[in-house]
């Protein structure tokens, strides 16, 4: 049995798209409103008051808000077999 896919974060702590896997992902600020974008296929978070919200919306993946806490977990396990 495999690992289930365990979403990567690029340098500014945002996921990959979730509809084209692309890691081409920005956060992107116009006037008072932020939004993350994917530069491969167009797909956004919506436009929010603040750049966490925007990326929490981004980050969350069926239900579930990925943080570097899970990564370090994955991270672990990898390593110790657990």
């Amino acid at each position: 049995m495999s690992a289930p896919h365990m979403p990567m974060t690029n340098d500014e702590g945002l996921l990959e798209c979730p509809f084209c896997g692309g890691n081409e992902v920005y956060l992107i600020v116009d006037l008072v409103l932020v939004s993350v974008e994917c530069e491969g296929c167009c797909a956004s978070s919506g436009e929010w008051g603040s750049s966490e919200t925007a990326i929490r919306h981004w980050n969350t993946r069926n239900g579930h808000l990925y943080t570097a806490d899970d990564f370090n977990q994955a991270a672990e396990e990898r390593d110790y077999g657990l």
